[in-house]
């Protein structure tokens, strides 16, 4: 019976192992440092887009280029972060993002500089909406080098997202996944709420200073991910076929990401999982276009309070992540989503109808809640499910199904946003949204998926159990 009891304690998850995990904490303050640097720069170049032109296209198109780069980068990402040194695609990433940013504070420095050069009528024409006549200002040759700069810096974000996610499960117990997620959750949130705060104040005094701000802490994450290089456990080296040229190489990328694609289709649950997620995020496309048009078009909401609506949901996702790290193991994680998707689609289309800012207030608030009950237990059933050695390739693969639907949504909406006012465009997602949600519920109802994921019964031909998620022999840390 005392050795019942001993196996059992240790099987136990322990919040206390993951917060004296020095590797784990290093590499999340490193991301808690970035994620407010994004927070800033992200919401400066949007508020800096609008003012210039006022066009919901141009926002569209902004949001397509923050979001591009998952698509066409996220599998080349996943598959190098399963073959090299993940700590080193962290920190290159970051050293990258620094420079974009430094690439910001040089084009507001010659804002007007720039905004005086003189377009040709041809180009003038090609630009849609940037059509300006001769004597008004000229804000192409602004907007393109901005443009470039933040594809370039979601580009670095594309590459560090697996390779976070994959270190991770290597320097974290099993047992202990949820735990840790739920913490890296929590700093995302807290740098939501500081980073947006802050980003508010410095956007309504000075762009120029949001850019500054940003490249430091790009700078700083940068030095201690150089400080994981030395402390942290080193990826097992993954031995691998020399190539004779670029054509084999390149095969041999394809037939990673390939495996990436078929290892995500062997888990049931991790497939239903990516194919609701992406719905989702093709529907919520509307509101990431629309948000800003609507907080500051329609209700006349400036950069301060779009600061304190984005820290309300910083604030509920905080707690809502406490309160997983305190229930530590999540059993029935498609259950959990199914729940967290019905309430975002009741959000979405209240959303649509609402123009009142407490109300907006609220909304924000369930969408902190809501994040986290979506993002804190997928990404525990890929580590959980998903061997180390392809962890970033499944992740990489998730990258694109969700970059994919997102960048389809909000290109439908970018289209149309132009002449069908934010509310009709909201309520066309929302129901796109309920029918996929209906469907998806009753399916995995009937498949069983909304099962335990750790009973290791085969139901219908359907495979409910988790496999392990360790190498043979891989090592992990407290």
């Amino acid at each position: 019976m005392a050795t019942e009891e001993i196996i059992s304690q240790e099987d136990k998850p322990s919040v206390r192992q993951v917060l004296t995990n020095t590797t784990f904490m290093v590499l999340f303050a490193a991301q808690f440092i970035e994620n407010i640097g994004r927070a800033i720069s992200g919401l400066a170049i949007e508020f800096l887009v609008f003012e210039l032109t006022g066009s919901p296209l141009l926002m569209g198109i902004l949001s397509i280029i923050w979001l591009s780069p998952f698509v066409i980068i996220a599998p080349l990402a996943g598959a190098l972060a399963d073959r090299f040194d993940q700590r080193k695609i962290m920190l290159y990433s970051n050293i990258i993002s620094a420079l974009a940013s430094v690439g910001f504070v040089v084009i507001y420095l010659f804002k007007e500089q720039l905004t005086l050069m003189k377009m040709a009528l041809g180009q003038a024409s090609a630009v849609g909406s940037l059509a300006f006549q001769p004597t008004a200002p000229n804000y192409f040759h602004v907007l393109w080098p901005l443009f470039i700069l933040c594809f370039i810096n979601s580009s670095s974000a594309a590459f560090f997202f697996p390779s976070r996610n994959a270190y991770t499960r290597l320097i974290v117990k099993k047992k202990n996944l949820l735990i840790a997620n739920s913490v890296g959750s929590s700093v995302f949130q807290i740098a939501t709420i500081f980073g947006f705060v802050l980003a508010g104040l410095l956007a309504a005094r000075s762009y120029l200073l949001s850019f500054i701000f940003d490249a430091g802490t790009f700078a700083v994450s940068g030095i201690l991910i150089g400080v994981i290089l030395v402390i942290g456990k080193k990826p097992p080296e993954v031995n691998r076929e020399k190539t004779q040229n670029l054509r084999q190489e390149l095969k041999q990328f394809g037939q990673d990401i390939a495996l990436g694609y078929r290892t995500t289709l062997k888990y049931p649950k991790i497939t239903y999982m990516l194919i609701i997620f992406s719905f989702l995020t093709f529907s919520f496309g509307a509101i990431s276009v629309l948000f800003i048009v609507i907080l500051q078009g329609e209700m006349g909401v400036g950069a301060k309070w779009y600061g304190i609506l984005q820290a309300m949901m910083g604030a509920s996702g905080i707690i809502t992540a406490l309160v997983l790290m305190k229930i530590g193991k999540i059993k029935r994680k498609i259950l959990v989503l199914n729940i967290t998707f019905i309430a975002v689609t009741i959000s979405m289309y209240i959303f649509a109808v609402v123009r009142n800012l407490p109300v907006m207030a609220i909304i924000m608030f369930s969408y902190g809640i809501m994040s986290v009950c979506i993002n804190v237990p997928s990404s525990t059933l890929i580590q959980e499910s998903v061997p180390y050695e392809l962890q970033g390739r499944v992740f990489g693969t998730q990258q694109l199904l969700q970059g994919v639907a997102q960048l389809l949504g909000m290109g439908i909406v970018s289209l149309i946003a132009e002449y069908v006012l934010p509310m009709y465009v909201l309520l066309a997602s929302s129901g796109i949204l309920t029918i996929t949600i209906v469907i998806g519920f009753i399916y995995s109802k009937s498949r069983g998926l909304m099962g335990s994921d750790y009973s290791e019964k085969i139901t219908g031909g359907i495979e409910t159990a988790v496999s392990s998620s360790s190498a043979p022999g891989l090592p992990t840390e407290d």
